[in-house]
């Protein structure tokens, strides 16, 4: 059975210009159900990595929660201040970023960086948390540990900067992983070794994951549910197998497409023409139409998220017959 873990309520962030709210994140809602990763893909500029900071209280400066809420356990993310953050991140919720050599502080060891972590949300002493920093590193698989302790980011290869961060991410065993594109720096073989490695943490200690990904061959191998993301919108959500059996909406399915298939001799790759639209420049109506091969003229009109009789929820003119069907039937 499916335990709710994670509850996001209609939220919207954007900024503010000339008065006018400019949402780049607009009114999504979804959950995280204990134990499972949940995938977000879409292209850049998507809003994914807005909703995984937001999900962290790490909205950039300029950048406003605007409505909507965030619910884990009996808290409310929307009443948070700076001091109730404080104590979520890290212990509740923890976030593998982008760029681990950016993440990581290059004046302090591996070894202060881990126990910062423990020590702000643990009551320990430096011994323990360093005693626990020595396990973490074990446990992310780093070779020669207790010389790593005492050496500085510029020192690890990129492959080790991400275990580091892996490993302060996972030092108070929070509830919920928000990995971002986790291993978008690292070379193939490196990537696959990281992949694995969160699978067996997960397995090890029961943590749900939110995995933000571009790669949709990540979202096939890591994956229990997925969403797809456009112009700051959810356009789909599914069970990972439905998304690649049976895509909805026509931008996922655009994005299917491009993949290369090693069963077929294709001169040139698929692509999906145009750009995602920028913040305050949207279309009117779906903001996929522009790019859409199915538009017509409904399409003038922002559509709602409807349930295939298939239980994906797809936010597409295309599928209302079927949402009225299949309420019709039950």
């Amino acid at each position: 059975m499916d335990i709710k873990l994670l509850e996001v309520v209609n939220l919207k962030v954007g900024v503010n210009q000339d008065n006018k709210e400019i949402p780049i994140v607009n009114g999504i809602s979804f959950h995280l159900n204990k134990g499972e990763t949940l995938g977000i893909v879409g292209e850049s500029g998507c809003g994914k990595s807005m909703t995984s900071l937001a999900l962290m209280g790490l909205l950039p400066p300029g950048v406003d929660w605007q409505s909507g809420d965030i619910i884990l356990e009996d808290m409310h993310f929307k009443n948070f201040k700076n001091k109730d953050w404080r104590s979520v991140r890290g212990k509740k919720i923890s976030m593998i970023f982008q760029e681990p050599m950016s993440s990581l502080n290059p004046v302090y060891t591996v070894a202060d960086q881990i126990m910062e972590i423990v020590l702000n949300h643990e009551n320990v002493s430096k011994r323990q948390a360093r005693v626990r920093a020595l396990e973490m590193l074990k446990l992310v698989g780093i070779p020669r540990p207790e010389q790593v302790l005492d050496e500085y980011p510029h020192q690890l290869s990129g492959g080790m900067r991400q275990r580091i961060m892996i490993a302060i991410a996972l030092a108070c065993n929070p509830e919920i992983l928000i990995a971002d594109e986790p291993t978008t720096a690292l070379d193939v073989t490196i990537q696959a070794q990281i992949l694995e490695l969160m699978k067996e943490i997960q397995e090890k200690l029961h943590m749900s994951i939110v995995l933000i990904t571009h790669d949709l061959g990540v979202v096939a191998e890591m994956c229990d549910r997925v969403m797809v993301m456009y112009a700051g919108e959810i356009v789909e959500k599914a069970k990972v197998v439905d998304l690649f059996d049976s895509p909805k909406h026509p931008y996922t399915q655009g994005l299917l497409e491009s993949l290369p298939d090693i069963n077929k001799q294709m001169e040139y790759l698929s692509s999906i023409p145009g750009i995602v639209p920028a913040p305050g420049n949207m279309p009117i109506g779906c903001k996929f139409s522009p790019r859409c091969p199915f538009v017509h003229d409904r399409c003038s009109v922002n559509p709602p998220l409807f349930d295939t009789p298939e239980g994906t929820k797809v936010k597409c003119w295309l599928y209302e017959e079927a949402s009225v069907k299949k309420e019709a039937v039950l």
